[in-house]
C-alpha cells in the first residue's frame, strides 16, 4: 500500500471511528460466543471419554439369578478369560440400602458396590482418595466423594446401611472415591458406596460377571454394541451349560460411552450452531456496513481513478480495511472465546460427575477460531468490495446518493390532514432502504425469537415439573429390600398416625429376549439409565399415544412407555406380543396401549397381571403413602415413622422419604441447560442493536442535505431528534413484530428436539408471555439507546454541513 492510500486509511478510520468501532464489537461479540462453544465441544470428548475409560469399563454386565462365593465367582471368572473374544472378567455384587447416621435414617438411600477383597481392579475400577485406600479394612466403607454433603457425614463418621439382606456392622468412612463412570450423586439423589467383600459381615456372595469383550485385531475393547452383545450371550449360554449358572439378564449399555455425555455432545453441537449463526450474521451485518461506506465514497473512488488509480489498487486498499476490523475482533474474542469455552466445559463436566485433566481445547480448535475471525469477514465482505473497486468515473460524476420516494401507502396516509408530520416522516425513512431495513429488523428479530423461545422453553419444564408433581398425589415412598404380602406390609404402615391410604405396587427390572433366549438390556452399572422397569399394583396416569388402558384385574397385558419400546423393539405396537423376562424367566404379554414417560422407561401391567405370568401371590416392594398434611414437616415425619413401623413389623426397610426426594432428579437433570439456551440470545441482542445503530447512522448521511433543509426552513432540533428516535422504535417494533412467528416455530422444534433428547418426549408447548413482554420492552429501550447518537448528530447538522455534503 502507497504512502498517500496509508495517509487516507488513517484518516477515514478517524472520521468514522464509530462505525468501525460497531464493527470490531458486532464480529468480536459473535466470534466469542462461536468460538467458546467450539472449544467447549472440541475438548468435552476428550475429557469425558478419557475419564470413562479411565475407569476400566465393563463391555457387558452378566446378571446371575443368585450369587455364589467369591471363591466360585474367582474360578468362574479365570476360566471365562479363556473364552473367545473376552479381554478380562471379574466378578461384582451392588445392592441399594437405607443409611442410618447418628440414629436417623437417612431419606436419601445408599448405592453399595461390592468387589472381593483381592479383586486386582483392572476392570470397573476407581480412584481412591487420599484419605482412604483399596481395600478397606473390615468394618470400613468408601464414600463417593460427592455423596458426603448429600448424606451430611464426613471422613471418620460411622455409618449403619441396611441392605436386602439385612443390618451391616456399623461401617466407619475411611475415605473417599471418584468414579466417572457414574453420574453426580446429587443430581440422581443417591449416595455411592464402595465395601470389599471382607466388610460385609456374612458370608459374601457374588451375582455379577462383568466383561471385556474385545474388539477388532483382540488387544483392545469393542465399541461395537451387537459384538458385545453376540459375545456376551455366548459367555451367557457357556455358564449355562458348563457352569450350572442360571443367567437372569445381561446389561449392555452404549460401549465406552458415560450415560450423559451423547445429551452434553448434542447440546454442544446445538449451541455452536447457534453460534455459528450469529457469527454468520455479524459478518452480514458489517459487509453491510462496509458497503455503506464504500458507498459514502464513490465520490473519493472516482477522484482517485481520475488521477491514476487502479481497480486492484482501490480492492486492495479496502481489503485491508476489512482485515483490519477481522484482526482487531479476532484479538479481542480469542481471550473470552477460551474463558467461556473452558467455563461451560467445568460445568457440563461438574453435571457428568467428571474431574477434568484439562479444560484446554486442543490446538486446530484456536486455529478454527482464528481461521472464522480472519478469513469469514473478507469473504462476506468481498461482493460490494470488488464493485466498490469496479466503480467507474463516470458513475462516481452520476452518483447523487439515495432517491427520495414514496409507496403508495406512505403517500395516501400523507393525505390524512390529523396525521403527525413527524411520524409519517419517520415511516416513511425506516423502510427507504428495505435490504438495510430487513438486515436490521432481521437481527433484531432473531435475537427476540431466541430470547422468547428460551424462556418458553423453561416455561415448557416447569410445565413437565407440574405436570409429575400433579401425578405424584402421595407424600411418602416407603421401598422394601424384598418383596412382601401385600395386605401384611399396608396393614402395618395404614395404622401410622397421619396415614390416611396406602398404595401398594410391586417394581421389577425386565427385558427383552436376546440371542440364547436371555434377557439383554441397556441398563447402565448404576442400575438406573438405560433400565427397564415393570411397574404392577398401580395404573399410571399417562398421555396415552395409541392403544387403550388395562382394564382393572386384567391378565396378559401390559402397557408400554415409548422410551421403553424405543430401547427394546422399535416397531412394537397396540395389540402385538412381546417376551419380557421377570426375574430371569420368561413370559408373553399382548400390548394393550403405548404410553407417554417422561425421564424413564417403564412396563406397566396389574398385580393381578403379575401374580398369574409368575405364578405367585400378590406381593408389593414399594408403598405409597397418603398423609393428611402436605408440608415437608408432615411428610418428613410420617416417612420416619412408617419406616420404623414396617421395620418393627419384620419387613426390611430400604428407604422411606418423601416424594420431593424424586422432584429434586427431575430438576438436577435440567439444571443449566436453559441458563445457557438463554445465553445465546444476549449476543444476538447485541447484534441486533449494533445493526439498528449502524442503520441509524447510515440514515442521518444519506439524509445530511435533508436535515440541514428541515434546520433551514425553521425545525427546531428537538423535532429533528424526535423524527430520528421514533424511526428507531419503529424499526425496533418491526423486529419484534418479525419475531413472532420464528418465536413459535423455535419454541416448537427446540421443544421437541431438547425434550426428546433428555427427557425421551416433547416438553409441553408454551409460551412464555411474560417473555414477549420482558423482550419487547428491552428492544424498546435499546433501540432508545442505540439511535441517541444518531438522532444527537442529526438534530446539530447546520446548514453549511449540508451544502458541503456529497
Amino acid at each position: 500500500m502507497s504512502g498517500l492510500l496509508r495517509v487516507k486509511l488513517r484518516r477515514d478510520l478517524r472520521v468514522s471511528w464509530s462505525r468501525f468501532v460497531l464493527m470490531v464489537v458486532a464480529i468480536a461479540v459473535s466470534l466469542t460466543v462461536f468460538g467458546g462453544m467450539l472449544n467447549a465441544w472440541a475438548a468435552i470428548g476428550r475429557e469425558t471419554g478419557g475419564a470413562y475409560m479411565s475407569t476400566g469399563p465393563a463391555s457387558a454386565t452378566i446378571v446371575l439369578d443368585r450369587g455364589v462365593t467369591p471363591e466360585r465367582m474367582a474360578a468362574v471368572t479365570a476360566a471365562a478369560r479363556t473364552r473367545p473374544g473376552v479381554l478380562e472378567a471379574t466378578g461384582r455384587t451392588q445392592f441399594e440400602g437405607a443409611v442410618e447416621v447418628g440414629g436417623r435414617v437417612l431419606d436419601v438411600p445408599l448405592q453399595v458396590f461390592v468387589a472381593a477383597a483381592d479383586d486386582p481392579m483392572r476392570m470397573a475400577k476407581f480412584d481412591v482418595g487420599q484419605e482412604g485406600r483399596w481395600p478397606p479394612s473390615e468394618g470400613e466403607v468408601l464414600l463417593g466423594a460427592d455423596s458426603l454433603a448429600l448424606l451430611g457425614v464426613a471422613v471418620g463418621d460411622s455409618v449403619t446401611v441396611r441392605g436386602p439382606g439385612g443390618q451391616l456392622p456399623r461401617l466407619r468412612v475411611a475415605g473417599t472415591v471418584y468414579d466417572p463412570s457414574l453420574a453426580p450423586s446429587p443430581q440422581e439423589q443417591r449416595g455411592r458406596g464402595y465395601l470389599s467383600t471382607a466388610a460385609l459381615g456374612r458370608p459374601a456372595l457374588l451375582e455379577q460377571v462383568k466383561l471385556q469383550i474385545a474388539g477388532p485385531g483382540g488387544r483392545e475393547p469393542s465399541r461395537d454394541r451387537d459384538a458385545v452383545v453376540a459375545t456376551a450371550t455366548e459367555v451367557g449360554d457357556w455358564l449355562r451349560r458348563e457352569q450350572g449358572l442360571t443367567v437372569a439378564e445381561i446389561q449392555v449399555p452404549q460401549p465406552y460411552a458415560h450415560p450423559h455425555q451423547w445429551q452434553s455432545d448434542v447440546l454442544l453441537l446445538s449451541l455452536m450452531a447457534g453460534g455459528a449463526a450469529a457469527l454468520l450474521l455479524s459478518t452480514i451485518l458489517v459487509a453491510n456496513m462496509l458497503n455503506t461506506l464504500f458507498t459514502r465514497q464513490i465520490p473519493q473512488i472516482g477522484i482517485m481513478k481520475a488521477i491514476g488509480a487502479r481497480s486492484a489498487t482501490i480492492g486492495r486498499y479496502y481489503l485491508v480495511m476489512t482485515l483490519l476490523v477481522a484482526a482487531l475482533a479476532t484479538l479481542i474474542a480469542l481471550g473470552p472465546a477460551i474463558w467461556i469455552g473452558r467455563a461451560l466445559l467445568g460445568t457440563l463436566l461438574t453435571t457428568l460427575g467428571i474431574q477434568p485433566e484439562s479444560l484446554a481445547a486442543p490446538w486446530w480448535a484456536y486455529v478454527v477460531i482464528l481461521v472464522a475471525g480472519l478469513g469469514l469477514p473478507p469473504l462476506i465482505a468481498l461482493p460490494p468490495l470488488v464493485k466498490a473497486g469496479r466503480t467507474t468515473v463516470r458513475a462516481a460524476i452520476d452518483h447523487r446518493g439515495v432517491e427520495s420516494g414514496r409507496g403508495g401507502l406512505l403517500a395516501r396516509l400523507s393525505r390524512m390532514p390529523r396525521l403527525d408530520r413527524g411520524l409519517l416522516m419517520a415511516l416513511r425513512n425506516t423502510v427507504r432502504r428495505p435490504a438495510r431495513f430487513w438486515l436490521a429488523a432481521g437481527l433484531l428479530a432473531t435475537a427476540g425469537a431466541v430470547f422468547v423461545a428460551g424462556m418458553s422453553l423453561e416455561a415448557g419444564a416447569n410445565a413437565v415439573t407440574e405436570e409429575q408433581a400433579a401425578q405424584r398425589t402421595w407424600d411418602v415412598e416407603l421401598r422394601l429390600g424384598s418383596p412382601a404380602a401385600t395386605d401384611a406390609v399396608i396393614g402395618a404402615v395404614r395404622r401410622v398416625p397421619g396415614v390416611t391410604r396406602v398404595d401398594g405396587l410391586r417394581t421389577e427390572p425386565v427385558g427383552v429376549a436376546g440371542p440364547f433366549g436371555f434377557p439383554v438390556t441397556r441398563t447402565y452399572p448404576d442400575q438406573g439409565h438405560g433400565r427397564i422397569t415393570l411397574t404392577a399394583g398401580v395404573t399410571p396416569s399417562l398421555k396415552l399415544l395409541e392403544g387403550r388402558r388395562l382394564n382393572p384385574g386384567e391378565t396378559g397385558a401390559v402397557l408400554i412407555s415409548q422410551t421403553a419400546r424405543k430401547n427394546t423393539v422399535p416397531g412394537l405396537a397396540a395389540g402385538d406380543s412381546v417376551r419380557l423376562f421377570i426375574g430371569g424367566r420368561p413370559t408373553s404379554w399382548r400390548v394393550a396401549g403405548v404410553v407417554e414417560e417422561r425421564g424413564g422407561a417403564g412396563v406397566y401391567v396389574t398385580a393381578e397381571g403379575l401374580a398369574a405370568a409368575t405364578g405367585r401371590p400378590q406381593e408389593v416392594d414399594q408403598l405409597r403413602v397418603f398423609t393428611a398434611g402436605h408440608d415437608e414437616a408432615t411428610r418428613d415425619a410420617v416417612a420416619a415413622a412408617v419406616g420404623r413401623a414396617a421395620t418393627a413389623a419384620g419387613f426390611t426397610v430400604e428407604s422411606a422419604s418423601s416424594i420431593s426426594r424424586s422432584e429434586a432428579v427431575s430438576t438436577g437433570h435440567m439444571g443449566p441447560l436453559l441458563l445457557v439456551l438463554l445465553g445465546i440470545a444476549v449476543p444476538l441482542g447485541v447484534l441486533g442493536l449494533i445493526g439498528l445503530a449502524s442503520t441509524m447512522g447510515a440514515n442521518v448521511l444519506d439524509r445530511t442535505r435533508e436535515f440541514g433543509i428541515m434546520h433551514a426552513i425553521g425545525a427546531r432540533p428537538r423535532a429533528v431528534r424526535r423524527i430520528v428516535v421514533a424511526e428507531g422504535l419503529l424499526l425496533a417494533l418491526a423486529g419484534c413484530v418479525a419475531a413472532i412467528v420464528p418465536a413459535l416455530v423455535l419454541t416448537w422444534l427446540m421443544g421437541a428436539g431438547l425434550g426428546n433428547l433428555f427427557m425421551s418426549a416433547p416438553l409441553p408447548y408454551r409460551i412464555s408471555a411474560p417473555a414477549a413482554g420482558i423482550w419487547l420492552l428491552l428492544a424498546l429501550l435499546g433501540a432508545a439507546l442505540a439511535t441517541d447518537a444518531a438522532a444527537t448528530r442529526a438534530s446539530r447538522i447546520t446548514v453549511r454541513e449540508a451544502l458541503a455534503h456529497l
